[in-house]
């Protein structure tokens, strides 16, 4: 999440860095970051961080290959061409049953456009038998926006009988941690991690951390894996609309398809800052329409910066979607 968007990080209080380059090449620049390190994880866990990139060349980018130094995580491109001003993510995933101990491994990302050029991200993590997840991570699940939703996961200390957690700290502010104990022995001490999410948290897949501290010197913190969906009450397929480069007095046309999570009504089409307007509007309630969106300078010569939709849907009456595009000199 990161979330987020799962969903802006907190570093853990004993980190590494890897070996980071410079952001010397104009593909360096793309990224947010050029490393992650998970830092204390239990063996056996799944680890997934997007490393999130925004095309701000001014021209299309395309990445033409992405690989890894290790057959322990793996790596993708979730869009491979973009045009100025979109984003997409390499998301990796290192499999922690695959070794012990501290790992790093490089992810290697090669763009083909606007010209040669290879980026290196590091990705770090200290996989640990003495203690467990159970499950191995925070799945919340698919959540309708608004709605609330909690997950829990027992954390167990092995060989740490006078262990205790200081503090179960988010990386996401859409995140609420309670950690309670609930038992201890003479071998180990195990305690309840429950996370919910507020109910404001913006739609969208995130995955995020919870960090659990303790007053052990050899554990000194920990990570737990969340994940979860939130789906917004209306979505359109694209994300946003590209045009281009848009000649004077063209009229451009768009396919836009609005999906609700019940039936609702589209009463209006408009262009913000711009003109945009639709070709026909069915008066049924859908839980599917799809608009055809003519889409013109106005007689100042400016692109719409957005389109806006007006739906009589109870929670997301308006839905606006950006327009990319650029008047022809």
């Amino acid at each position: 999440m990161r979330i987020g968007n799962c969903l802006a990080s907190i570093c853990a209080l004993i980190f590494f860095m890897a070996p980071v380059q410079a952001a010397s090449s104009w593909a360096d620049g793309l990224f947010d970051e050029l490393s992650k390190d998970f830092g204390i994880v239990s063996r056996g866990v799944t680890l997934v961080h997007n490393f999130r990139i925004k095309n701000s060349t001014g021209q299309p980018v395309g990445i033409s290959s992405v690989r890894v130094s290790c057959g322990c995580v793996s790596a993708s491109a979730l869009k491979t061409y973009l045009q100025p001003g979109e984003e997409t993510a390499v998301v990796a995933r290192m499999d922690s049953t695959r070794f012990r101990g501290v790992k790093t491994v490089t992810i290697y990302v090669h763009f083909n456009k606007p010209q040669n050029e290879e980026v290196r991200l590091w990705i770090k993590a200290n996989a640990r038998d003495d203690f467990s997840l159970s499950p191995d991570m925070l799945d919340i699940g698919v959540v309708k926006q608004s709605q609330e939703a909690q997950a829990t996961t027992t954390v167990k200390f092995h060989g740490q009988p006078d262990l205790h957690i200081n503090e179960a700290h988010p990386e996401s502010n859409y995140l609420v941690c309670k950690i309670r104990e609930i038992g201890r022995s003479e071998n180990e001490s195990t305690f309840e991690l429950t996370v919910s999410i507020r109910k404001d948290t913006p739609p969208g897949i995130w995955f995020s951390d919870v960090w659990l501290r303790t007053d052990s010197t050899q554990i000194p913190q920990v990570r737990v894996p969340v994940s979860l969906t939130i789906e917004a009450p209306l979505s359109t397929t694209p994300g946003q609309i590209q045009l281009g480069t848009v000649q004077k007095g063209a009229d451009i046309q768009r396919r836009l398809v609005v999906r609700g999570l019940a039936p609702f009504r589209v009463s209006k089409v408009e262009g913000v800052g711009g003109i945009a307007t639709v070709s026909s509007l069915s008066t049924e309630a859908k839980a599917v329409h799809v608009l055809t969106i003519s889409i013109k300078p106005d007689p100042k010569g400016k692109i719409p910066s957005a389109v806006r939709i007006h739906t009589d849907a109870k929670d997301h009456p308006i839905l606006e979607i950006p327009v990319m595009g650029d008047l022809a000199p």
